[in-house]
């Protein structure tokens, strides 16, 4: 079983993605070996040309939300606005779900919700839905990143590598790879919101040395791209040694920092290419996650912990504050890369 996941993911593995440019151009590729759109600078002006500009309509993509957090995302914020097009994702079977919950909202805006099928770590997948959601609309205004993957760290080689692999290539690859399909499509004054968790406090590091590199704030894409795969080779079965250089064990942490870390980046990306209307922050939801959460520990329902999400999601223009953040579920900026979580519920 477990060779046949590690062949599996083998192959579907991004072990080139070592920057932006490289992740672009990868991509494109792809698109363009598969007979996809690949959107030059021409096709976003004319998608922006063509879209309706108006205060109460937005076009939203909401990722991972066929349950939990994602599914209640989904429905606060078809609630919060007037005219919501939402397209949901899903890695199973999409009609059933957008059945059910169009009978679960306003009847009104039932017909704005519409699941698809997508998985994350694969580009071809993502390019695809970006394609259709372009020629329906032209562009997006909001995009919330949720597809994720946690696993209870393994003690076996093996099965740890697999773990990291797959939980490696939906939380921080995949994530990248819909960021970076949909950014020439998105509106000038979109919002990007990046699922994260409490986890993703660098606290949960280990080595002091990585802790430095990772929660530096000048560390570049390229940087952290490399230290990602730094610490899936030094994860493998052959090495194994992951754990002497200060790696921690449970891959799902080690994704969420790099998901608040490229957070960080990200926004001064936005910010140096002249695109400083565009606004992106991670949060941790706070909601209770049966592999995950604790007993005794502090939870939201995933109702409740859908409030902060979209709020953060429709942060008015123009938006000082805040920029490239990681924050609490009740909306603090929190400084993931200093300290501990003691003061804090999590």
């Amino acid at each position: 079983m477990l060779d046949s996941l590690l062949q599996e993911h083998s192959q579907t593995t991004i072990e080139t993605m070592s920057a932006v440019t490289t992740l672009r151009a990868g991509l494109s590729q792809l698109a363009r070996k598969n007979g996809l759109l690949v959107m030059s600078s021409q096709h976003q002006k004319q998608a922006s040309r063509g879209y309706r500009d108006t205060r109460d309509h937005k076009v939203i993509v909401v990722t991972g939300a066929s349950r939990g957090i994602g599914y209640a995302v989904t429905k606060k914020i078809i609630q919060a606005l007037e005219h919501p097009t939402v397209y949901c994702t899903t890695r199973g079977g999409a009609d059933q779900i957008t059945g059910l919950i169009r009978e679960e909202v306003d009847p009104k805006k039932a017909k704005g919700i519409t699941f698809k099928t997508m998985e994350a770590s694969n580009i071809v997948s993502v390019v695809q839905l970006r394609n259709e959601i372009y020629a329906q609309q032209g562009q997006i205004d909001i995009l919330i990143n949720n597809a994720g993957m946690y696993f209870y760290p393994s003690q076996d080689a093996t099965e740890h590598f697999v773990q990291v692999q797959r939980t490696l290539d939906i939380n921080y690859w995949g994530l990248k790879n819909v960021i970076n399909a949909f950014l020439p499509m998105m509106s000038d004054t979109a919002r990007i919101v990046n699922i994260s968790s409490h986890y993703g406090h660098i606290s949960h590091i280990p080595g002091n040395s990585i802790k430095e590199r990772l929660g530096d704030p000048n560390l570049t894409e390229k940087e952290l791209d490399e230290m990602i795969m730094d610490y899936k080779r030094h994860s493998t079965e052959f090495m194994d040694d992951f754990e002497i250089l200060g790696w921690p064990r449970c891959s799902y942490t080690v994704s969420k920092v790099a998901v608040n870390a490229y957070t960080r980046i990200l926004q001064k990306q936005l910010d140096a290419a002249g695109k400083g209307d565009m606004v992106v922050n991670s949060i941790h939801p706070g909601s209770y996650h049966s592999k995950i959460s604790q007993e005794g520990e502090f939870t939201l329902t995933a109702i409740e912990a859908a409030n902060s999400v979209v709020t953060t999601a429709l942060l008015p223009h123009p938006c000082q504050h805040p920029r490239g953040q990681f924050l609490w579920h009740d909306l603090k900026v929190v400084n993931w890369d200093e300290g501990d979580l003691k003061s804090l519920k999590i």
